[in-house]
């Protein structure tokens, strides 16, 4: 034998080895556990497979490769099948028998092509040895039902561990070690068999089975060092019952069958007492409760707790066998911080950073959905703008600082004349806008007046210097459409009113309030000053 195909066969000999150990161990350890049969079986097929492989390594001839071929096509076939149904079971996904049957028959039609390829050649175009190496190794083609085989093995691969990452996001730390060392030792194959396809294997020697042989490393290291099997049966059960959030089991009477820890802490009347009984009278003292799960489906509910507590409700259906309903898995995740988080973020989004009141696009968002509200019987709505009166100068004489301290006072001043509801922002720069719902011309006036003699008397410090500080007022006043057919401006129009009585202001001197007239309405078009 050449030395350099001696180091293939005794790695692939001693992964045999230990994949016929791992199995035998498994056998008379945790064959019960959920996984564990058809971990023993996996186990058995890759024994088979990596001694079939070393001894057609070591083939004299190709009658005798084609043997051990033969040999290994015994184990191939299923290995995908088996380490996927392992990693069903060990993550709680139950398959009818049907499915499971279903699973073999690709496997079943492999054997029987493999074993039967010199009457038509659908898995082998040929077989015959490489004359560019310096001892024997088969050189296969590859028929269409080996593509199909090939596709098979690799999906199932991939299903198994897309499966463990699946579980793997609601796995406790203590858990997620076994299922990472699983996941690598069902790439290490994957990793060697496309290096193998892709013709880069030395000497055209299949590399699956050796990486397969230095998978069971990894699978001896979740077995022996993180107890996977072990502790399966046990880990559900302490998920179940320590998880965070509240889980409920209902029968299909929707009676209680079982909860959590974490289900007292939302109802802390459940008790032993409440098993058996209808989720009616379990949660009699939360409406709210017993409407989502009498519902089914997802919603997201708020708790009045001591202090108001959200969480995503959603049930689960659980069926038998027969696909029939047999009960259902509520669970109710708190979302508490996530509803805050959308909040503050919401708020942030919608208000200025300075002053705190909406910003610009936000401010027109609501002044329009008032407009869109306008009622032959309303009052009407006002928009005021108003700006601090040489603002500028402020900045040049005392700084940005003071600046900033001023517009967060008239902030301070619109929030203390109108309350925390109003409609009022920062339109840009030192320019403020209010929206004032249900208000007349006059009573918009009169308010505005109430800002402007608080912004006078603002007492804004800096080095002990005193800010002076005034400010203009425009105002403009949407009525509702009425008998005389006068319809309601738009809210540019209003805008545009506004800016112009607040223009009129200044020209007038500065710190004074001034209402728009509507020309059309009025005999000389002028403008009513107050102030």
């Amino acid at each position: 034998m050449a030395q350099q195909l001696l180091v293939y066969v005794l790695v692939i000999l001693i992964g045999g080895a230990l994949s016929l150990f791992l199995a035998v161990y498994a056998m008379l350890r945790f064959r019960s556990a959920p996984g564990g049969r058809y971990y023993i079986l996996a186990a058995f097929a890759a024994a088979i497979l990596a001694f079939g492989y070393a001894f057609e390594l070591t083939s004299a001839n190709l009658e005798q490769i084609h043997f051990w071929i033969g040999i290994e096509y015994f184990a191939l076939p299923v290995l995908p099948v088996f380490t996927l149904l392992m990693c069903f079971e060990y993550v709680g996904i139950s398959l009818s028998l049907w499915w499971k049957r279903a699973l073999y028959v690709i496997p079943l039609l492999t054997f029987i092509f493999q074993h039967t390829n010199d009457f038509h050649h659908l898995y082998y175009t040929f077989v015959g040895l490489r004359d560019d190496v310096p001892f024997p190794i088969v050189e296969l083609g590859k028929g269409p039902w080996y593509l199909v085989h090939t596709l098979y093995l690799y999906s199932c691969l991939t299903a198994s561990v897309v499966t463990l990452l699946l579980r793997l996001r609601s796995t406790r730390s203590r858990f997620r070690l076994q299922m990472l060392a699983m996941i690598a030792g069902l790439l290490v194959p994957v990793a060697g068999n496309l290096y193998y396809l892709a013709g880069r294997s030395p000497y055209g020697i299949d590399l699956g089975p050796v990486f397969i042989s230095a998978s069971f490393l990894f699978h001896s290291m979740a077995i022996f060092r993180f107890r996977m099997f072990n502790v399966a049966p046990i880990a559900r059960d302490l998920v179940f019952e320590n998880m965070g959030d509240g889980a409920l089991v209902l029968n299909e009477e929707d009676r209680v069958v079982d909860y959590n820890r974490a289900m007292r802490r939302l109802v802390p009347e459940l008790g032993r007492h409440s098993i058996g009984q209808s989720t009616a009278e379990v949660f009699a003292r939360y409406p709210s409760i017993a409407k989502c799960v009498e519902l089914g489906g997802e919603f997201d509910l708020e708790l009045k707790m001591p202090e108001s507590l959200y969480v995503h409700v959603r049930s689960w259906p659980i069926r038998n066998r027969e696909d029939r309903r047999s009960g259902s898995i509520v669970t109710f995740v708190d979302i508490t911080e996530r509803v805050m988080l959308e909040r503050k973020l919401q708020k942030l989004a919608s208000t200025d950073g300075l002053t705190g009141l909406y910003n610009k696009n936000t401010l027109i968002e609501h002044a329009q959905r008032e407009l869109r509200r306008l009622s032959p019987e309303s009052l009407g709505v006002a928009f005021v703008m108003f700006d601090v009166d040489h603002f500028k100068k402020v900045n040049d004489t005392f700084g940005h600082e003071a600046g900033d301290l001023v517009l967060a006072g008239v902030a301070d001043v619109i929030r203390s004349v109108l309350g925390g509801e109003a409609i009022a922002g920062r339109y840009g720069g030192d320019e403020f806008v209010l929206c004032l719902p249900e208000t007349s011309a006059e009573e918009a006036r009169l308010r505005s007046e109430q800002i402007r003699r608080q912004v006078e008397q603002m007492n804004v410090l800096v080095e002990n210097r005193r800010v002076e500080v005034s400010s203009s007022f425009g105002i403009a006043h949407a009525r509702p459409a009425s008998s005389l057919g006068v319809d309601v401006p738009d809210m540019q129009t209003l805008m545009r009113h506004a800016d112009k009585a607040l223009y009129r202001a200044k020209e007038q001197g500065r710190n004074c309030v001034v209402v728009y007239e509507d020309e059309a309405l009025s005999k000389d078009g002028s403008f009513e000053a107050n102030g």
